[in-house]
């Protein structure tokens, strides 16, 4: 059974009442009232990510019993800012958006140190996105 999702307010001495949360086991969203940002972070097993999500996403976060995999499947949907993976093989962290750290100055950054430089991220998005149209037969493939 899912978890119930925890709503919390930022703390007034940090200067952070503007700020809602909300989590669950592996991921933590943030809805900032004075930008009308909302933003996520997911984490599972050396893997962590950043995104701009937007009010459904939130909405749908709070209110649905989502498992952990349906809450960082939503999450997953948004405007990727930030990547940092460290499992066996490799490390490594992409920016994808420079000003992740401005959009979510809440988030607990987790970092290899191995940061790609803006070449090598631009790359791979261009490698990434010129596979979209591979994504629905491979995955017919994989069921």
């Amino acid at each position: 059974m899912p978890k119930k999702v925890k709503i919390s307010r930022g703390s007034a001495e940090n200067g952070e009442e503007h700020l809602e949360f909300a989590e669950a086991a592996g991921w933590k969203a943030c809805y900032d009232s004075r930008r009308e940002l909302y933003t996520a972070e997911s984490f599972l097993a050396g893997y962590y990510d950043l995104y701009e999500i937007n009010k459904e996403i939130y909405k749908r976060l709070t209110t649905e019993h989502l498992s952990r995999y349906d809450a960082q499947s939503l999450i997953n949907t948004g405007r990727h800012l930030y990547k940092s993976v460290s499992d066996r093989n490799s490390s490594y962290d992409v920016a994808l958006d420079e000003n992740y750290a401005e959009l979510c100055p809440w988030a607990q950054v987790q970092s290899t140190g191995e940061l790609w430089d803006r070449t090598l991220t631009d790359l791979a998005v261009a490698v990434f996105d010129s596979e979209k149209q591979n994504r629905k037969q491979r995955r017919k493939q994989t069921d």
